[in-house]
């Protein structure tokens, strides 16, 4: 009796007619409508992609500037500060107004000193005339002579009180009200000289940049207030050491205390000299005035961008 597996054919598990057609090597075809010039043209492209971005990388450079504030200064300016702690009796100029040498800008408080005065006045002549009567009294002379002393002392404290202008120019800032209390150093108000037209700027940069800071090197500056108004300057000089926020506030003077938002940190500073006392923005012209703030940037380093993407090729570039 014959079983299943003695009715299969001996040639094995498959059918013959479809060894045969296996056998054929027929091409049966992409299993999806597939056009195969789309993938050479995007080969071509990524190719081409590929070769621009490294060419592009290879040749154009990245700058790297030192940047932070910077203040705007007036040269020449005469400051004009309290000597001793006292009350404004009266201001007697203006900003804008012209002031010779000598000129009365503040009187504080003096009745103290003008009281001390009119005693020393009163006791020198009588004094005076006791010797008048007798000019052969030696005791009465060196008295006199006593009083003139005191009498003189007490005069230049009362001149004390009275501040003055030390050269001519114009009122550029008055910074004190009638009855306003000042302590000594406090700037009462400020005279900036005629011919006194050169404006610079002060800006304060990390010290991390400052041994690739030096004369000479441009410098952009940016005033607050005036966006994408940009004044091209020239370094002129750079701080020969790295300071301290304290030696900064030193530096730039007590009135501009809290003036300048500074990063802590070493700073350095560097100075330029703007081209004038005006600038223009929008058509309008404007003065520079002392104090303005901005920012300053300068140039430091200029590299490949492909050096930037992969540091380790500093060492292979000259």
């Amino acid at each position: 009796m014959s079983t299943p597996e003695s009715a299969a054919p001996r040639g094995g598990i498959f059918r013959s007619e479809a060894v045969a057609h296996h056998a054929d090597g027929a091409d049966e075809g992409d299993i999806l409508r597939f056009d195969r010039r789309w993938t050479r043209l995007a080969y071509r492209l990524c190719a081409l992609a590929a070769v621009a971005g490294f060419i592009f990388i290879s040749v154009f450079s990245i700058d790297e500037y030192a940047a932070g504030p910077a203040v705007v200064r007036i040269d020449g300016r005469r400051m004009i500060n309290a000597t001793n702690a006292a009350t404004v009796e009266s201001v007697d100029v203006h900003p804008g107004q012209w002031v010779d040498v000598g000129t009365v800008l503040v009187r504080l408080h003096d009745t103290e000193e003008t009281g001390e005065l009119a005693r020393a006045t009163s006791e020198f002549d009588l004094q005076l005339i006791r010797m008048l009567r007798d000019p052969n009294d030696m005791v009465a002379k060196q008295t006199l002579s006593a009083l003139r002393a005191k009498k003189d002392q007490a005069a230049s404290a009362v001149e004390q009180r009275t501040l003055r202008a030390t050269e001519a120019g114009y009122v550029s800032d008055v910074r004190v009200r009638p009855g306003q209390h000042v302590n000594p150093g406090e700037l009462i108000v400020a005279v900036a000289p005629k011919d006194a037209a050169q404006v610079s700027l002060v800006a304060l940069v990390p010290a991390d940049y400052r041994p690739m800071l030096k004369a000479g090197q441009k410098m952009r500056f940016e005033l607050d207030g005036f966006r994408y108004e940009y004044s091209d300057l020239e370094v002129t000089e750079v701080s020969a050491e790295a300071i301290g926020p304290l030696e900064v506030q030193r530096l730039l003077g007590q009135d501009k205390d809290g003036s300048l938002k500074m990063d802590p940190g070493a700073k350095v500073l560097v100075m330029a000299k703007l081209p004038a006392a005006t600038f223009t923005s929008e058509g309008q012209p404007y003065g520079y005035f002392d104090g303005l703030t901005g920012t300053a940037s300068v140039r430091v380093r200029r590299e490949p961008l492909l050096v930037t993407l992969v540091p380790a090729l500093r060492v292979l570039l000259p």
